[in-house]
């Protein structure tokens, strides 16, 4: 009796040191969640996931989750991840009714994610996954952001408009934003939170990340050619991107818009002060449009640029006071694997979910 009394009391204590063990291990571990938006990237997903496994599996103390996120595709990239989330665990798919962009994509991502810290890469293999551990290790050190910038962009066209996009961005953002700067980066926890909570319905999240001031440091990369497929940033798509990133950062295109007013108007006046002293010396004046055209087309013009730029504020008042949803959810597959303290989140049973930035 006293020799299996011994043996229980063993056992027991067994017990506890191998749970003592694991609970110790699991509070040094940190969970790492990759948010990746995903539109048309059915033949990218599979090298891209094996990738992202294969650079993580050897980074010390981190477990890891993936969060995909189906962003309208019209290929069958929705059919892919789920395949995909069979075979991977860590896998987990958040499926949008339609096509809302790659900054609502990357929202509903940040909004999912558990992670201690959260990396965002796009899956078309131009951000490299190699370069995770690098970002992790960084984070590490104290960085909240750690921010890659691309050094090379493959094919002329982007690259023109890339430099071009950041120059006028930098010129008029109220805060400075690396050249090249993608929205491949790592974010700490607090980060992640105090991105969340930023009240504003349009988001361009390279500018408000720069804009939150969290101590950054940037790794440089060179950007791939696309694995397969085409971007879908068509020229018209990247000016009306730079466009809204310049109005959400910044108001000092109104005051461009005062100036270019006060300009017209001296020169009006200059040009009333010549006539009128023409006039006073008895000098004839010679009858003709050109000078009177020539004024109608610079104050129209005038008129027109001040307009416009009011109108893209007008519209950006319009919505954030509509409110409305920047994405909705059809279907929330969570990752099946538990990452121990982290627990896990219920998927959805295929109903429709609104959420707008860190709100549902």
């Amino acid at each position: 009796m006293a020799e299996s009394f011994n043996i229980l009391n063993i056992g027991i204590v067994f017990a506890a040191g191998f749970l003592r063990t694991k609970l110790r291990k699991q509070m040094t571990q940190n969970l790492i969640s990759v948010v990746v938006p995903c539109y048309n990237e059915a033949e990218c997903l599979s090298p891209f996931l094996e990738r992202v496994e294969r650079a993580l599996a050897d980074v010390p103390d981190t477990e890891y989750e993936i969060l995909a996120i189906n962003d309208g595709s019209k290929d069958h990239t929705g059919a892919v991840l789920e395949a995909c989330r069979l075979q991977n665990p860590r896998l987990g798919v958040i499926e949008f009714v339609r096509n809302f962009g790659h900054q609502a994509a990357l929202s509903a991502g940040l909004v999912r994610a558990r992670g201690d810290a959260v990396i965002c890469m796009d899956a078309d293999l131009q951000h490299p996954p190699e370069l995770l551990p690098e970002l992790i290790r960084s984070w590490r050190q104290g960085f909240d952001v750690v921010q890659t910038v691309r050094r090379t962009q493959p094919g002329l066209t982007k690259s023109l408009s890339s430099r071009a996009f950041y120059w006028l961005l930098n010129r008029f953002s109220e805060v400075e934003i690396s050249s090249g700067a993608a929205d491949f980066r790592l974010m700490s926890r607090r980060a992640v939170t105090a991105l969340l909570a930023l009240p504003e319905q349009s988001r361009f999240l390279r500018g408000l990340v720069a804009w939150l001031g969290f101590p950054c440091t940037t790794i440089e990369f060179d950007a791939a050619p696309r694995y397969a497929g085409r971007s879908a940033y068509s020229l018209k798509k990247m000016i009306a991107f730079a466009v809204d990133a310049v109005v959400t950062l910044s108001a000092q295109p109104l005051q461009v818009a005062l100036w270019t007013a006060a300009l017209a108007l001296l020169l009006a006046v200059a040009y009333a002060a010549y006539v009128l002293s023409l006039m006073a010396h008895g000098i004839p004046l010679v009858k003709g449009w050109a000078s009177t055209i020539f004024l109608i087309l610079i104050m129209g013009s005038v008129n027109l640029l001040c307009t416009g730029i009011l109108g893209l504020y007008l519209r950006a008042v319009l919505a954030e006071i509509r409110k409305r949803p920047e994405y909705v959810i059809s279907r929330y597959l969570a990752p099946a694997y538990d990452p121990g303290l982290h627990g896990t989140l219920p998927s959805d049973d295929g109903r429709v979910r609104t959420e707008v930035g860190g709100r549902s």
